[in-house]
């Protein structure tokens, strides 16, 4: 084997892109359950690691996921799509609610990190206001993808979508790593 096969790394999309937005959509529900976890022990009760790994995955995880969302998945679906579809109005406010939870997880993940490092929050009850804030909806913005987007993207997107779509996605990784 030669030594550029021996250092190559596997692509990370070699599966269905389909099922990696459906398993980062499964992952994002397990953050907002730590993220549940983290609100419930505020202040004296934090796991400090659970912490720094939301930081992490609001300030890493969750703009890269939108980012594949939104210049990859969506204009894919919007070029297939029928017009009984009626998917335009769907994107464009999830691509709304992407905006608005990139900002919002910057602000959180601020705190996050401080608890993550040992730090007390300046207000509890306000971080515990966020966190619920931000995990209440955000599971009901992922339950909206999987109801309506997922189901229309496995029925509408050609194979040749798929591959578009993957390399996108590793166009995305590959400017964020």
């Amino acid at each position: 084997m030669s030594e550029a096969a021996v250092s190559e790394k596997p692509t990370l999309l070699a599966r269905n892109p389909l099922d990696m937005i459906a398993s980062a959509h499964a992952v994002q529900v397990e953050m907002c359950d730590a993220m549940e976890r983290i609100a419930d022990g505020l202040p004296d009760e934090v796991d400090r690691r659970l912490c720094a790994q939301v930081a992490s995955s609001l300030q890493f995880d969750l703009p890269l996921h939108h980012h594949d969302e939104e210049e990859g998945l969506f204009p894919l679906l919007r070029a297939r799509a029928r017009p009984e579809d009626a998917v335009d109005k769907i994107l464009e406010r999830l691509a709304c609610e992407h905006d608005s939870d990139n900002d919002f997880a910057s602000e959180i993940a601020e705190a996050l990190e401080t608890l993550g490092q040992g730090g007390r929050p300046a207000n509890p009850e306000m971080l515990g206001y966020m966190l619920r804030g931000f995990f209440e909806r955000y599971r009901r913005h992922v339950h909206w993808e999987n109801q309506l987007v997922m189901p229309l993207a496995r029925l509408r997107l050609t194979r040749d979508d798929l591959a578009q779509l993957a390399a996108r996605m590793n166009e995305n990784r590959r400017q964020a790593g």
